[in-house]
């Protein structure tokens, strides 16, 4: 039995800019560029992403976030944290 982390990459293409950025950090080569109608887009290979986080850390537009760790989720984590 293969065990993964669930969290992965996901692009959001609507920001993305195709810059391609992500592509060149990516240590596992989980990210291609795609054409989506005309317009280049980075694309998540999800049984190869591990999760680690470098694709969002780098994407200029925020385009690139952990499912399960988004930035609005960490966040909240963040506040709810700092009420004690």
């Amino acid at each position: 039995m293969l065990d993964s982390d669930p969290a992965i990459a996901q692009v959001d293409i609507k920001r993305c800019i195709g810059c391609g950025k992500c592509i060149r950090v990516c240590p596992f080569k989980a990210i291609k560029e795609v054409d989506m109608r005309g317009a280049i887009k980075a694309e998540v290979i999800e049984t190869v992403c591990q999760g680690c986080g470098l694709c969002n850390a780098t994407c200029p537009q925020g385009a690139i976030q952990l499912s399960h760790f988004t930035d609005n989720q960490i966040l909240a984590e963040v506040e709810a944290l700092c009420r004690f």
